[in-house]
């Protein structure tokens, strides 16, 4: 089957094209999907699909999968374990495929309904020198080639970044929210505050007069707790201190 080899430009604005999605999107599925179309144009494969690494490494969770107008029966929920091929491109961290699928015996790996591939590729997601997850391509009309394979492990490098990307976005987001939940709770006073020159007494802006601390304490996150200073001890405790005996006035 002859096939049309895509140019260099337009290998170039295709992989712009998936950059810039990384910038645009902010969900990590739209942004997959587009650099997953964009994979499929390139290489000229009908089906696929991308997955990702499950958090105890023993499957793959399917984030979404394109059929290409086959027929395909098998539910999108049903576990995916990493074996056959794609176990190969899990371990190697490295884009691999096969031209001549149905003969070989990975195809006892497939659940029945599954749709028919007749050659299969698999470019992995790596961040940080590990394989978190796949990018699945199949059914291209013609076989696929070196120049697919290199072409599938670029996209596949964008959709890592997008991913990276996204969990940053995530976290931010977290953070942010946390944030803001922080200040939302904290109390803040600011400009002129009329309280009485004799008692200290604070007018509120309902018009009452109330003591110091209940203000401050109403309008911010202090607490009080209640002493004698010195002074008031000597002014209005003199007859507690000349009852108990008691002419240690520091420290109150």
């Amino acid at each position: 089957i002859m096939e049309n080899t895509p140019s260099a430009d337009a290998k170039l604005n295709a992989i712009i094209r998936g950059a810039r999605t990384i910038l645009e999107e902010t969900s990590f599925q739209n942004a997959a999907r587009i650099i997953f179309d964009q994979c499929r144009g390139m290489t000229g494969a009908v089906s696929g699909y991308v997955a990702l690494l499950s958090d105890d490494g023993s499957e793959n969770e399917l984030l979404f999968l394109e059929s290409g107008g086959l027929p395909c029966s098998v539910s999108p929920e049903l576990p995916m374990p990493i074996r056959g091929l794609r176990a190969v491109c899990y371990e190697t961290g490295k884009t691999v495929y096969e031209n001549d699928f149905m003969h070989t015996n990975w195809t006892s790996f497939l659940p029945p309904g599954h749709v028919a591939m007749r050659n299969v590729m698999f470019a992995p997601l790596n961040i940080g020198g590990r394989t978190v997850g796949i990018m699945g391509l199949a059914n291209k009309p013609a076989d696929f080639t070196d120049g697919d394979a290199e072409i599938a492990t670029v996209f596949g490098e964008l959709a890592a970044i997008a991913l990276l990307n996204s969990r940053h976005l995530e976290l931010l987001n977290e953070r942010t929210e946390s944030l803001e939940r922080a200040l939302a709770e904290v109390k803040t006073l600011s400009g002129l505050i009329p309280i009485c020159m004799y008692c200290k007494k604070i007018r509120t802006d309902e018009g009452f007069w109330t003591q110091v601390e209940a203000y401050l304490s109403q309008h911010s996150e202090l607490r009080f707790s209640h002493g004698l200073c010195p002074d008031c001890v000597e002014r209005f405790h003199q007859d507690f201190l000349d009852a108990t005996g008691e002419d240690d006035r520091t420290n109150r």
